[in-house]
């Protein structure tokens, strides 16, 4: 009686399910994983390789200003037009013009294309202009972006992303990094942020105000470290639209400023209001809405590090707003519409180099 053969093993099914789960192992390591992204940007508009620096003047401005929705008018609905969008930007550059920074941080910004134009209705263009390129916690394309316009020529200029932190209370958008060499071994770190709005639960609020601003700060330390190692000093300014204002009363025990204490000093901290108001109250117009007024604040704030408080090589003089370009009388009038640029103000800040 013959032996019959024992089966041939199933070798092409095995492989089969062994490329399957590789497969599926190189998936799941490719996930991306919660954190803090970090992504270097490309200049929107540039000086061509090679070209000379602006020489670094003894007083440096550097401003804020939130555009209110400064999309370009292509698909923004049959109000945001082409001919609104450019009457916005005109306005816009008009009262950037009457405060002439050296570096400017602009909010709500949607593209590129929206900045060229905007750049191209100054006297005197600027010679840097970045963009951020973020991402909303749910992953989708940010509309309102942050955004740079320089005549000093920056380096490291970075976004930080805020959108794959972990957590119910990760925050919104992100923060726009660039620094600055201000000679003699100096530099300049400028952060572009836009926080979370009052709009919501008020607790998760806070709490992504605070997140952003504790990466935000870290980030900051761990730049002037580096700076440190080579021996060169590191100042660095945080500012935009934090939609808080700790001297008004509705926001008096508002932590969300906390991750800057102790290291940067609040510019605007003390001032009157009447000197410090960067989003004024708007009244109800003919068609207005009375549960959209609100007192006057100072949500666009400046924070200096400690080292430009005076007596070093550096020092921040008090802020200043242009308080024009607000439509107070009709609270729904839309920018470009009637003279309204934006519902807040631009800020600025002078560093000035101190005198032998």
């Amino acid at each position: 009686m013959k032996k019959s053969k024992p089966a041939p093993f199933p070798l092409r099914p095995c492989y089969a399910l062994l490329l399957v789960a590789v497969a599926g192992l190189l998936g799941l390591l490719a996930q991306p994983r919660p954190g803090l992204r970090v992504a270097r940007l490309q200049p929107v508009l540039a000086p061509a390789d090679g070209a000379r620096p602006s020489a670094v003047p003894d007083r440096i401005r550097v401003a804020t200003y939130n555009l209110e929705h400064f999309t370009d008018g292509r698909r923004d609905g049959p109000d945001r037009t082409p001919a609104v969008f450019m009457t916005h930007a005109r306005d816009a550059a008009a009262i950037i013009a009457e405060a002439d920074p050296d570096v400017l941080v602009l909010q709500e910004v949607e593209n590129g294309r929206a900045l060229e134009y905007l750049n191209a209705q100054f006297d005197r263009p600027y010679d840097y202009v970045y963009v951020s390129k973020l991402r909303q916690t749910s992953g989708e394309i940010e509309r309102l972006n942050l955004a740079l316009f320089s005549r000093l020529r920056p380096h490291n200029v970075r976004q930080l992303e805020f959108y794959a932190l972990g957590g119910k209370s990760r925050p919104a958008r992100g923060a726009l990094a660039a620094e600055f060499d201000l000679g003699g071994g100096a530099n300049l770190l400028v952060y572009d942020v836009h926080l979370k709005s009052n709009y919501g639960e008020a607790v998760r609020n806070q709490a992504q105000r605070g997140i952003a601003l504790h990466h935000v700060a870290a980030d900051a330390v761990a730049e002037t470290f580096q700076n440190a190692v080579r021996s060169n000093a590191t100042y660095a300014l945080i500012l935009g639209d934090t939609n808080v204002d700790p001297d008004n009363e509705a926001f008096a025990a508002d932590p969300s400023l906390e991750p800057l204490a102790g290291a940067y000093l609040d510019l605007w901290r003390g001032r009157p209001i009447a000197e410090r108001t960067t989003i004024p109250t708007r009244q109800p117009g003919p068609e207005g809405d009375p549960l959209m007024v609100f007192p006057p604040a100072a949500f666009d704030r400046i924070f200096a590090s400690k080292n430009l408080g005076g007596g070093g090589p550096w020092r921040a003089a008090p802020p200043q707003a242009v308080q024009k370009g607000t439509d107070t009388a009709n609270n729904l009038t839309p920018p470009g519409i009637d003279g309204h640029v934006s519902d807040h103000y631009l800020a600025y800040v002078d560093l000035e180099r101190a005198r032998p």
